[in-house]
């Protein structure tokens, strides 16, 4: 379910960053990327400082933002995050999802957060 409000690419960081300006005990932001992959199409990517403690509610946080945005934007195809968590060295994860069932799952909540676990979260 797509709003009929569309923003265009170039405010899509803006929203994002505001996005995480909001909650300010989630993760740190460390840029936004909008592009046009070759493989996967319309693409948001975010890179992220995760907190050791608290990894899994970081990249949950991230992918709620992109799906956010996304969900206004109306074209994106591909949600992908990468956490970086600073402990003894640093750790990168990286994971992929699909927009539409990201968007299904967080924001519209029409499926459970499980089966997007399950079924559209990636680790590549």
């Amino acid at each position: 379910m797509l709003l009929a409000a569309q923003i265009p690419d170039a405010k899509i960081s803006g929203c994002i960053k505001q996005y995480f300006k909001l909650n300010r005990s989630g993760p740190e932001l460390v840029c936004v990327d909008v592009f046009k992959h070759p493989e996967l199409g319309h693409t948001i990517k975010i890179r992220i400082n995760g907190r050791r403690n608290r990894s899994a509610q970081d990249l949950a946080y991230a992918f709620t933002a992109a799906a956010a945005v996304a969900n206004l934007h109306g074209h994106i195809e591909v949600l992908w995050v990468e956490m970086n968590i600073i402990f003894k060295g640093v750790e990168t994860t990286q994971a992929l999802a699909q927009a539409d069932c990201t968007i299904d799952a967080l924001i519209v909540r029409n499926c459970d957060t499980q089966d997007w676990l399950n079924n559209c979260l990636q680790f590549p």
